[in-house]
């Protein structure tokens, strides 16, 4: 069972497209819209059977199949027009799922993205959904959490779907992973923490380096340092250790 919450929306930004199946726009018949999807998981006959379930939402609609982010990356930097909503199972991704899956909501560009899953942990919710992610579906969901869930996506009004049991009493203590990943913060210099923040903005070393009045090189000397405490291997990391403890650019 989920819930939807409100959250601020990230800004649409077309990115360039061909050489695919894509979506008509306007039905030159009926004149309605045609949805059109991108599925993004390893088994083929799920992703027909999700094709199947995403045309009898939306009469008309045509999808696009990929079995990897790879693979959906380069049908999107071939193509000529974007998908409404991206539908990606994060399943089998390997231990550094949420980095891939966070890289690749990364560089969607604002298109709407719903990931699934048949389990996530609390922090892996909300990494995702600091990431950009429009929702968290259960694949344990009934077809009715889909469907309001892209409903949801369509509208790009910043609404977000997750599993009900991440807002329960029962999650609200953090759990042990994210308990290190806190005590790895608070080890933080208070010069290290300003260039968290700013790192989590979205700022290179250089504007770093302009804002905190110091030169590029010793704000590249206190990143390695401050990626050494946190176990990071770079900026993707540092996002998703920011998310599953709280930290907050601002």
């Amino acid at each position: 069972m989920t819930i939807a919450v409100r959250r601020g929306g990230h800004p649409l930004r077309v990115v360039t497209m061909d050489n695919y199946v894509r979506p008509s726009g306007i039905d030159v018949v009926s004149g309605v819209r045609r949805r059109c999807f991108l599925i993004i998981d390893p088994q083929a006959l799920v992703r027909h059977g999700l094709a199947l379930t995403l045309a009898s939402m939306h009469d008309g609609a045509q999808t696009w199949q990929a079995g990897t982010p790879v693979e959906a990356l380069a049908i999107l930097a071939q193509a000529t027009s974007v998908p409404d909503v991206v539908l990606m199972d994060a399943d089998g991704l390997g231990p550094e799922r949420m980095a891939v899956v966070a890289d690749f909501l990364g560089r969607l560009q604002g298109i709407p993205a719903i990931i699934m899953s048949s389990a996530f942990t609390p922090a892996e919710t909300r990494t995702l959904l600091t990431a950009g992610a429009a929702a968290c579906l259960l694949k344990s969901d009934p077809s009715a959490v889909l469907a309001e869930a892209v409903s949801l996506a369509l509208t790009r009004e910043g609404y977000v779907q997750m599993p009900y049991a991440m807002l329960t009493p029962s999650v609200v203590v953090p759990a042990a992973e994210d308990q290190a990943d806190f005590a790895s913060v608070s080890r933080l210099t208070n010069r290290q923490r300003d260039i968290f923040r700013l790192l989590l903005s979205g700022c290179s070393n250089k504007e770093i380096a302009r804002q905190l009045g110091v030169l590029e090189g010793t704000v590249k000397v206190h990143v390695r340092a401050m990626m050494q405490k946190l176990g990071a291997r770079n900026r993707t990391q540092i996002a998703i250790l920011a998310a599953r403890t709280g930290f907050r650019a601002d």
